[in-house]
């Protein structure tokens, strides 16, 4: 018996390499007319006979006796595939010039991590001419891994930024900046639409040259689509003073690279200063592309840094010496000894996660999202990026 799967990524760690898929049903038009994502997640070892059909973005059938075969022909990844077409042109004519807005004596910034478990979700608040302005970088509110969700910690975030900022009118996403196509990464935004959060006035990066197509990933853009929000594609060419993308460039863009590796850097500024850099799950691939011209003056003066990949090794290591520091292949050489990294995710969803040499390199210098210093989970992080102030909630 045959069942059809999405290969929603494949992850190397050093002892093993993991596939995550995600299990297609056979009335797929019943769930595209719903807009109900799938989440019937299950995780996998690889096996390296089948390295060249297990390959993140792949549809396969998978046999009841461990065995694959590619499933490109069948009808159901046909009908994904063509969704996803007509929703990215749909969306490539309702582009925008990066925002010119430059907020600048900014006096209060603060950013929050909220816990997801396996997962990235960030949210940056800050007041500019008497006004607060939230963003938001990647939004997971569930975790594929254990099939739990955590819009209980969201909420709890919400409600505490709305406190804190006196803020009287309903929370406004102003600006959504997605690293890349992976659920855990942007699983929860659909949940801030739902709840009116985000809305027409709300500026999306997302980048819609990938050519990858998912099930879930289409109702996001149909969602996104449906909504009339002003899209930005973040390429190195649409940063602005705030709000400047490291990677990747349009003119080096390799569509044949797995999401990870086109995960769009940004880099958050304000005042000319580098506060934080977010580099999504960027790996080894990905960093060896970077063009460290760009990267590596903010990378090297950043006040905080989201630890590539949650915390895996490869995420954390380029196959050569990086260019500016010829004596090391390492990202944490990169960085400031006073840059204090962020680790989110989730400890042991997978092999490899967090990585022990991560860990051994930073040297008890990491920020969790979900957990303390004590190791008393936490619901979120909140830090005060310019008194370098942290708490945990």
């Amino acid at each position: 018996m045959k069942h059809l799967y999405y290969i929603e990524s494949v992850k190397q760690f050093e002892e093993s390499t993991i596939a995550l898929l995600q299990y297609i049903p056979e009335n797929i038009k019943k769930w595209e007319s719903a807009n109900r994502d799938l989440k019937w997640y299950v995780r996998k070892p690889v096996n390296p006979k089948w390295k060249e059909v297990i390959r993140d973005g792949t549809y396969v059938y998978a046999f009841s006796n461990e065995e694959y075969q590619i499933a490109n022909d069948d009808f159901r990844v046909s009908q994904i595939r063509m969704r996803y077409e007509e929703l990215t042109e749909n969306l490539i004519q309702t582009q925008k010039e990066a925002p010119q807005n430059i907020y600048d004596n900014i006096s209060i910034l603060y950013t929050y991590h909220i816990n997801v478990g396996h997962g990235n979700h960030s949210l940056i608040v800050f007041i500019a001419n008497n006004k607060v302005h939230i963003w938001m970088v990647d939004c997971s509110d569930y975790d594929f891994v254990s099939h739990r969700y955590y819009r209980a910690n969201i909420d709890d975030c919400l409600k505490h930024i709305k406190q804190k900022f006196h803020l009287i009118d309903p929370i406004h996403i102003d600006v959504v900046m997605l690293t890349h196509p992976h659920y855990d990464h942007y699983s929860g935004i659909n949940y801030y639409i739902n709840n009116k959060l985000i809305d027409n006035q709300t500026v999306v990066y997302v980048n819609l040259k990938y050519r990858i197509a998912s099930h879930n990933y289409n109702n996001l853009l149909a969602n996104l689509n449906r909504l009339g929000v002003r899209i930005v594609e973040p390429f190195s060419h649409n940063s602005n003073k705030n709000i400047r993308i490291l990677y990747p460039d349009i003119g080096s863009f390799d569509i044949r690279l797995s999401p990870n590796n086109i995960s769009s850097v940004y880099n958050i500024r304000f005042d000319n200063q580098s506060y934080f850099v977010f580099p999504g799950d960027l790996e080894q691939d990905g960093w060896k592309l970077m063009d460290v011209t760009k990267c590596f003056p903010y990378m090297t003066c950043t006040h905080y840094y989201a630890i590539s990949h949650h915390g895996s090794i490869n995420g954390h290591l380029r196959y050569t010496a990086c260019p500016y520091n010829r004596k090391s292949n390492n990202i944490k050489d990169c960085l400031s000894l006073h840059t204090v990294p962020v680790l989110m995710g989730r400890d042991k969803a997978f092999s490899g996660i967090y990585a022990s040499q991560v860990l051994a390199d930073f040297n008890g210098r990491i920020l969790y999202s979900e957990k303390d210093d004590s190791n008393t989970p936490c619901s979120f992080l909140e830090i005060d990026l310019i008194s370098n102030i942290w708490n945990w909630h």
